[in-house]
C-alpha cells in the first residue's frame, strides 16, 4: 500500500513487484463514477466506448503494434481503465495512456457511431430474457430512478446524451480526489510512481464524489412480465439481508449463502430444484454486497408451467433455512471449499492485485481476506445457527420473470 502525491492530492497505489513475467498490469479505478452517478442515464458507458474508440484513427493500431491492452468500462459504482502490456513496453504505453486521458476523441461523428453501437445492443437484448428479468427484479426492487433503466441505459436517454454531457464526467469524474490505482510488473516502485506521476498529472484535481447508498424498498412481490415467445421462465429474485462490507460476521454471511445456494451441487437450493425435483438445470442465490447496497441475489430457470411451483419452493428452502439453519456436515463442507479454494484467488498478479484493490475499495485493510479465512476456519456449527436465525429479513422475497403466461 503506497501513495503517489501530485497537485496536493494523495492517490492510493496498490503496488507488487514480481519478476516471474516481464509484464506490467495497471488498473486505474474512479470511484463514485459509475451508472448510479450519471447525469443523464448511460453517461458512463458510452464514456467508455468514446475511449475505446481511441484518440484518432491510428490509436489502437499503435498500441496493437506493441501487445499493449487499453480498456474502459463503467459499472455501477465506479469507472474504470485497465492497461496490460510487456514491462518494455509500459513507458510508452503510459504515453498512450495519458493521450487518452487527455483527449478523448470527442466528435460529433464519433458519438454518432458510439450511440448507433449501443442502440444495436440495446435492441439484441431485447429478446434475452435473463438480461430483461433482471432488470425488471432491479427497478421493482429499489424503485429509484438509478435502477430505472441497466448500465447502459436505455434508447431513450442514450438519444438525449451531447458531446458536452461527456465533456462533463471526463472533467468531473475522470479527476484525482476519485482515484485509486493498481500496478503490479516486473518493476520497482520507484520506478512506477515516476511513471505513474507523469501519466496522471494531466488530470484535476477535482472533488471526489460523495458516496450513495441504496435501500430495498420493496419486497414480497411477484412482478411477471408476459413474452409470448420465451420458451422458459426466467426467474431472479431477492431480498434484504442486514449486512455490510465491515461487518464483523460478514464471514459468517458468506458462510450461510454458500451452504444456502451459492456452492452449487451440495446447496439446498440446488438440491431441492434440480437434484429432487429436476425443475431447474441451475439453480442459485448468492450474496450480493456491495459499498452501495446488500442482498441476496438469486435465479432459476424452469418451464412456464413450473413457474408457479419453483416460486414457492425457493419460498420454503428460506423459511426452512432460517428455522432450521444448518448441519454440522453442511458447514464442514463449505469451509472445506471456501477455504481450500483460497490459494486459487492468488495464484496469478492480475488476481492478487485484484483481491488488494478490492480490499481497498471496500475501505478494509489490505489482507482483510485471508484474516476472513482464519474466522471461516474457526466457525462453529452454533454461532452459525445462531446468525441465520437473528437474519428473518431475508425471508422477504421478492421474484420477477420472463414467462410466456402469468
Amino acid at each position: 500500500m503506497e501513495f503517489i502525491e501530485v497537485k496536493n492530492t494523495k492517490i492510493p497505489l496498490i503496488f507488487e513487484e514480481n519478476k516471474q513475467l516481464d509484464i506490467a498490469i495497471l488498473r486505474l479505478v474512479f470511484k463514485n463514477s459509475g451508472r448510479s452517478y450519471d447525469e443523464i442515464a448511460g453517461i458512463a458507458y458510452v464514456f467508455s466506448k468514446i475511449l475505446n474508440e481511441g484518440c484518432n484513427e491510428g490509436f489502437f493500431k499503435e498500441l496493437e503494434f506493441y501487445a499493449v491492452d487499453v480498456e474502459a468500462s463503467s459499472g455501477f459504482e465506479s469507472f474504470e481503465i485497465n492497461l496490460s502490456c510487456l514491462k518494455e513496453h509500459l513507458e510508452f504505453a503510459l504515453v498512450k495512456l495519458k493521450e487518452l486521458l487527455e483527449k478523448p476523441n470527442f466528435e460529433e461523428k464519433i458519438l454518432k457511431r458510439v450511440k448507433t453501437l449501443v442502440l444495436g445492443e440495446l435492441a439484441s437484448k431485447n429478446s434475452d430474457f435473463d438480461y430483461l428479468a433482471k432488470n425488471l427484479l432491479n427497478s421493482k426492487l429499489f424503485a429509484c430512478k438509478e435502477f430505472e433503466s441497466p448500465n447502459e441505459a436505455d434508447e431513450e436517454n442514450i438519444n438525449k446524451i451531447t458531446l458536452n454531457f461527456l465533456k462533463n464526467f471526463h472533467k468531473n469524474k475522470l479527476c484525482l480526489s476519485n482515484l485509486i490505482i493498481s500496478l503490479g510488473g516486473n518493476l520497482k516502485l520507484e520506478e512506477a510512481k515516476k511513471f505513474l506521476k507523469n501519466t496522471i498529472e494531466i488530470l484535476p484535481k477535482g472533488q471526489e464524489s460523495k458516496s450513495k447508498t441504496y435501500e430495498i424498498k420493496f419486497t414480497n412481490f411477484d412482478e411477471i412480465c408476459v413474452r409470448k415467445e420465451s420458451q422458459q421462465a426466467y426467474i431472479y429474485f431477492a431480498s434484504p439481508i442486514n449486512a455490510n462490507l465491515k461487518d464483523e460476521n460478514l464471514y459468517l454471511a458468506k458462510i450461510a449463502i454458500f451452504i444456502l445456494g451459492q456452492g452449487g451441487f451440495g446447496s439446498k437450493i440446488m438440491e431441492e430444484i434440480r437434484v429432487k425435483r429436476g425443475l431447474a438445470y441451475s439453480a442459485y442465490a448468492s450474496l450480493d454486497v456491495n459499498l452501495s447496497f446488500s442482498r441476496i441475489f438469486g435465479y432459476l430457470q424452469t418451464k412456464n408451467k413450473n413457474s408457479s411451483e419453483a416460486k414457492n419452493i425457493i419460498k420454503e428452502i428460506f423459511c426452512d433455512f432460517v428455522k432450521n439453519g444448518v448441519k454440522k456436515e453442511e458447514l464442514e463442507q463449505a469451509k472445506n471449499f471456501l477455504v481450500g479454494s483460497m490459494p486459487l484467488r492468488y495464484e496469478s498478479l492480475s488476481k492478487r492485485l485484484n483481491v488488494s484493490l478490492n480490499e481497498y475499495y471496500y475501505g478494509l485493510s489490505l489482507g482483510a481476506l485471508k484474516k476472513e479465512l482464519e474466522k471461516i476456519k474457526n466457525t462453529n456449527l452454533k454461532e452459525l445457527n445462531d446468525y441465520i436465525k437473528n437474519h428473518k429479513e431475508i425471508l422477504n422475497l421478492g421474484f420477477a420473470s420472463i414467462q410466456n403466461q402469468p
